[in-house]
C-alpha cells in the first residue's frame, strides 16, 4: 500500500492534464486561462502536470502524426475525453517518461476511471501499439 501513496500525487497530475486538455478542448481556450480557474483539491505533483501539458502544447501535431501512422482509425469520431486520454499518454512517453508499462498502467487507471470499458480496451491496443 505505501507504493501506491507515492505515486498517487503522479496519478492526480496525470488525471489533472486530461481534465484541462479536455477543457482546453471543448472551451477552445488557453492553458493559460484554464489553468488560471484550474482547482484540484487533492495533492498533486505540479512539475509533472506542467511538464505533460507543456510538452503536449509544443508537440500535440508530432504526437498526432505518430498515432495516425501507428494506429488505423478515424480519430474524428472519438469521443473527446478519449482522445485526450491517448494523447496524452503518448506525449509523457515520448518527452517525459518513456516506461511503457508505467504509462500504459496509469492512463489505463484513468480511462477505467472517467471513460467507457469499451474505451478502455481500445486504449489498451492503442496505447501498447504506439509506444
Amino acid at each position: 500500500m505505501i507504493a501506491n501513496k507515492k505515486y498517487k500525487p503522479q496519478l492526480i497530475a496525470r488525471e489533472s492534464a486530461v481534465k484541462i486538455l479536455y477543457q482546453m478542448k471543448i472551451k477552445d481556450d488557453s492553458l493559460e486561462d484554464i489553468m488560471f480557474s484550474f482547482i484540484e483539491k487533492r495533492p498533486y505533483d505540479k512539475e509533472l502536470l506542467d511538464k505533460i501539458l507543456n510538452h503536449y502544447i509544443a508537440n500535440s501535431e508530432e504526437i498526432v502524426k505518430l498515432l495516425k501512422s501507428k494506429f488505423d482509425i478515424s480519430y474524428e469520431n472519438m469521443p473527446i475525453l478519449d482522445l485526450c486520454i491517448i494523447h496524452l499518454g503518448v506525449c509523457e512517453f515520448m518527452f517525459i517518461n518513456n516506461s511503457k508499462n508505467i504509462i500504459i498502467n496509469e492512463y489505463l487507471n484513468i480511462a477505467k476511471k472517467y471513460s467507457s470499458p469499451k474505451m478502455y480496451t481500445f486504449l489498451n491496443k492503442a496505447l501498447d501499439k504506439t509506444l
